[in-house]
């Protein structure tokens, strides 16, 4: 491992650009597209979500809320923890269904075929 490396250069491997926006996950890209935009919102959710706990804790403990003070909080452990356990439940909540079992799943209106 001690191996003198030239002055100013590197051995770590060229980068190789990803091609990720041309890839396809499942199995359409639209359908991959609709995922991006539905997991964005969640995250948007939860980040106002969080932010107005802050603005909460705020007035409640200060009387006031400034943008300031709401980029400046620091919560506590315990705060901490009781909006992982809210955040995971939103996820459940949100995101549960998709991983339901459509096996049986038919275009909405096609009859069942027994």
């Amino acid at each position: 491992m001690s191996e003198k490396v030239e002055k100013g250069r590197s051995k770590a491997a060229p980068f190789i650009p990803a091609d990720s926006d041309a890839a396809v996950f499942l199995g359409n890209p639209h359908i991959d597209n609709l995922m991006s935009v539905v997991i964005a919102l969640g995250a948007e959710i939860w980040a106002d979500r969080q932010r107005l706990k802050v603005v909460e804790r705020l007035l409640e403990t200060e009387g006031k809320a400034t943008t300031a003070m709401v980029e400046a909080y620091v919560p506590t452990a315990a705060e901490k923890e009781a909006w992982e356990t809210e955040r995971m439940a939103m996820v459940e909540r949100v995101y549960s269904v998709l991983s339901r079992d459509t096996s049986n799943a038919r275009p909405f209106g096609e009859e069942r075929q027994f």
